[in-house]
């Protein structure tokens, strides 16, 4: 199963209309100060699919680090106006004014404490997918290739894994057949029902 909802459009977040629930557990997990955008992530457990909840474009939030629960819904224009008498120091862009209907968009966060948390953005989405413990990369440090000695090398070695799905996964890509093979023997030594192989691909240099 795979979901994929991207709302950023005033005609899909109407004032005080509920976007989003789930009693999972989520939490505060990634914000990028670069392009201001916020992650919480609700991880696989016992029923096998990661929940991650995007926001782009942040101007403002009050959050908790961890919901028991999480309720996502359009602020009405009373919270709205809350939001921004708490927060004088922000300019915020009405989308209505826009020509693009961009702006600021104000969610309400709702994890049936009493409380109320908020994040103002100019989008929200949200991706399901199984998640099966899949590992990351692995990767070896290699000493630095000197600049004139990459001519060497006309091909990459491609590790790819079928462990934990019917697709293969790339775990990594190397210069030399010897780096491949030490990282395919970690990953088989690893995960001994899966199956390693390297890929070897020409390069044009």
């Amino acid at each position: 199963m795979s979901i994929n909802v991207w709302l950023d459009r005033s005609d899909q977040l109407v004032a005080g209309a509920e976007i989003f629930r789930s009693h999972r557990k989520f939490q505060w997990w990634d914000y990028t100060p670069s392009h201001n955008q916020l992650l919480l992530r609700c991880d696989g457990g016992s029923v096998w699919t990661r929940v991650d909840v995007h926001f782009k474009a942040v101007s403002v939030m009050k959050l908790q680090s961890n919901y028991n629960g999480l309720h996502i819904r359009c602020a009405t224009p009373s919270e709205r106006d809350r939001i921004q008498s708490e927060t004088p120091g922000i300019t915020y862009f009405d989308p209505e004014s826009s020509e693009f209907d961009l702006g600021c968009r104000y969610f309400i966060l709702d994890d049936g404490s009493g409380g109320i948390d908020y994040v103002v953005a100019q989008a929200i989405g949200w991706h399901e997918y199984h998640d099966r413990g899949q590992p990351g990369c692995v990767t070896t440090q290699a000493a630095p290739m000197p600049a004139e000695d990459r001519i060497r090398y006309r091909h990459i070695y491609v590790v790819l894994g079928l462990a934990f799905g019917p697709e293969p996964h790339v775990y990594g890509t190397f210069l030399t057949r010897g780096e491949a093979e030490h990282t395919r023997k970690l990953l088989a030594d690893r995960y001994p029902d899966g199956t390693f192989t390297i890929d070897e691909t020409p390069v044009r240099v």
